[in-house]
């Protein structure tokens, strides 16, 4: 039985794999598969006290009216929460884990559109999606 895709996630699917003009060696997937959930242990809590010690000062911005900025910075620290809850099924290959990531690639964007970030979103997008589907297929 296949598994049942998310909308987003059935659409962008072929845009980086299939018909993306450039694919990852087998090799650096492999590698990415193994070390992603490592770099992700060491890397989210480092973000997620920037963005909380950021966060702070956005804080007030909420009562200033910068609403928009506030609930991006709520969207990009849930992600890193998100991420964190991801590392044990990574770690295990499940595509649970992967569902994880996805959701906080998703909420990242998301932020970036609160906070007009063209330039944060395409490199979001782009970058991060690509290795993001390159390695879709190793989480069962």
């Amino acid at each position: 039985m296949e598994a049942v895709l998310l909308p987003l996630e059935n659409a962008l699917t072929p845009l980086f794999t299939v018909k993306s003009p450039i694919q990852l060696p087998t090799t650096w997937r492999e590698a990415l598969v193994k070390y992603a959930p490592w770099i992700i242990l060491i890397f989210a809590p480092l973000s997620l006290l920037a963005i909380g010690l950021s966060g702070l000062s956005y804080a007030l911005n909420l009562f200033s009216g910068h609403f928009l900025e506030s609930l991006a910075i709520l969207c990009s620290m849930a992600a890193m929460v998100i991420d964190l809850l991801a590392i044990k099924p990574l770690m295990d290959k499940k595509r649970r884990g992967w569902l994880l990531i996805f959701g906080g690639f998703v909420l990242t964007m998301l932020a970036n559109i609160l906070q007009f970030s063209v330039v944060g979103l395409l490199l979001n997008f782009l970058i991060g999606g690509f290795f993001l589907f390159q390695i879709k297929y190793y989480y069962q």
